[in-house]
């Protein structure tokens, strides 16, 4: 995701008209050569930086973010936050849950910065990508909302944030498809619009990747919760994600990166976020094979030589390891306290459901 920053031949002209390219060696050398008291300097300014949204220009320092050089400072302001989030573990949920929002609300305000610019470089797609890589993992409809616009541009939701874009990642593109068919579920028509517009360029039809997220949401369509299972099992995720992020193209990266920051984060990153956006699909589609499944049976047997209870294992898609994922009798329990279902007495497994 972090490939702007290692494009060293890059044209692009800054709003400042310094023709920098986005490669950042020079950034680099310069913020080594920094004292902490001129870094501590450079972080309060950039702390309290004015939103191009909010100010309009009439705030001091209210167009600063339309500057390229200071897009670039600001973003690597953010990762610095960024960074240390990751080296947390001590926080609790709230915690965790509330510094993810501060910087999705960072990252915003940078966009903010690159659409008033019109900046459209390996800079951006960068922005967006792990934009949409931290508003996935935050669950935040909001901001995916206003985040998908700029990969999926056919999308029934628009904003000012729109971006025309042909040179996104494959993992972004199918991610944002991801979320997409999530926060639509069950109706898939702003998915549709979307992959009908992709150009082949950027989706081959012919692709593992075109023909997984196809068939998913066929199965999504036709209520099969069975072949949804086995399109979201973890070694066929696995297999998908090596075309979406190549190692071939993650070694290029290592080896022209001038950054601090390693390629395996990145990959990290991206890989969490696709696997989240695949477990809440599974959630939703778990949730809606249940109340199918509470509508068409009185009784379930789930002991352990049931046929049944591999059925149900299957439709509710509880196999595959998540973090959302459970065991049947765990899920079994948790509606037992929801009172969709009581044992039935004298016969061990044996479930009746209510209505």
């Amino acid at each position: 995701m972090l490939s702007w920053r290692n494009s060293e031949n890059s044209n692009n002209t800054g709003s400042n008209g310094n023709n920098r390219g986005h490669g950042g060696r020079g950034r680099t050398r310069l913020s080594q050569g920094r004292g902490a008291s001129t870094r501590n300097t450079g972080n309060r300014r950039l702390e309290t930086i004015a939103s191009v949204s909010r100010s309009s220009g009439v705030e001091k320092g209210g167009d600063a973010l339309k500057d390229f050089k200071t897009q670039e400072e600001y973003r690597d302001f953010i990762q610095e936050k960024l960074d240390l989030f990751w080296k947390r573990s001590d926080l609790t949920e709230q915690q965790n849950r509330e510094i993810r929002e501060n910087l999705l609300i960072l990252f915003r305000k940078l966009r903010e910065g690159i659409v008033a610019s019109q900046r459209n470089d390996a800079f951006t797609n960068e922005v967006y990508e792990t934009s949409l890589c931290l508003a996935t993992l935050s669950d935040n409809p909001r901001q995916l909302n206003s985040i998908l616009s700029y990969f999926l541009q056919h999308s029934s939701e628009t904003t000012d944030e729109i971006l025309p874009q042909q040179n996104c990642s494959l993992y972004a593109i199918i991610i944002a498809l991801l979320n997409q068919l999530v926060l639509g579920y069950p109706s898939q028509t702003s998915y549709r619009k979307s992959i009908q517009a992709i150009p082949s360029s950027l989706l081959q039809p012919s692709s593992k990747s075109h023909r997984w997220i196809t068939n998913l949401s066929l199965s999504l369509w036709s209520n099969n919760f069975c072949r949804f299972e086995k399109l979201t099992r973890q070694p066929f995720l696995d297999s998908l994600f090596g075309e979406l992020l190549p190692d071939l193209l993650s070694a290029e990266f290592t080896s022209l990166s001038i950054s601090s920051r390693p390629i395996k984060a990145n990959r990290d990153l991206v890989r969490k976020a696709f696997h989240h956006a695949v477990d809440r699909l599974r959630v939703r589609v778990r949730n809606s094979a249940w109340t199918i499944i509470r509508s068409s049976y009185r009784e379930l047997s789930c002991n352990a030589e049931s046929e049944t209870r591999e059925w149900l294992i299957r439709s509710l898609a509880l196999d595959a390891p998540s973090q959302d994922s459970c065991s049947l009798d765990t899920w079994l329990v948790e509606k037992r306290v929801a009172g969709h279902i009581r044992p039935k007495e004298g016969i061990d497994g044996r479930w009746i459901i209510h209505r």
